[in-house]
């Protein structure tokens, strides 16, 4: 299965379309941060994936509206059963015999962590998926074999024992402050 690794569009701040030709894949994950408007992230990660299946976890910045957590979460889960989107926040999915999960995660010291942390330990994925970088204790705890992540910009690839952990995060034209690499346009991972 070919997995296509995004994240980290912000559309709040750049209109433009996204115009990345579309690799040869079968599912798009997209580890969030498209829009401030959750149903638009959903929508538009629906748009890019072209009928085939997306992965979505929620981003920092799909919170970032004035409706709460609850509300957040519940025009989540009406947008990815609008658009036909895998929504993903403390919940997983089986396809083709590969089971993913998916959480915000957020960081140690917000309350939403041990929740999302906990969470996935007990899911016993093969791909775990977040918004948030993993901490060692998390992919100790996990020990899925492949973790994507979106949050911090750019592109890199890391192993921590028997796990791969993947960000793809931006967009490829992107200059970074830490001189990261950025995103790669297409991406494709196979598990």
């Amino acid at each position: 299965m070919k997995l296509w690794i995004t994240s980290d569009w912000h559309l709040e701040t750049w209109k433009g379309s996204f115009d990345q030709p579309a690799p040869e894949f079968d599912v798009l994950v997209c580890a969030g941060d498209v829009s401030n408007d959750v149903a638009e992230s959903i929508e538009y990660v629906a748009a890019v994936a072209r009928g085939k299946l997306a992965i979505f976890v929620l981003g920092n910045h799909e919170y970032w509206n004035d409706h709460a957590i609850a509300v957040t979460l519940e025009r989540s889960h009406a947008a990815a059963a609008r658009h036909g989107v895998a929504f993903l926040e403390c919940n997983s999915i089986d396809i083709g015999g590969v089971s993913f999960a998916g959480a915000t995660l957020w960081t140690e010291d917000d309350v939403r962590f041990k929740p999302s942390l906990d969470f996935l330990a007990s899911s016993r994925c093969d791909v775990a998926i977040s918004h948030f970088e993993p901490t060692p204790k998390a992919l100790s705890l996990i020990g899925a074999h492949l973790w994507i992540h979106g949050h911090h910009h750019g592109h890199g690839v890391l192993d921590f024992g028997r796990t791969k952990v993947i960000r793809n995060a931006g967009w490829p034209d992107e200059t970074l402050q830490d001189d990261s690499p950025p995103a790669v346009p297409g991406f494709v991972v196979e598990v």
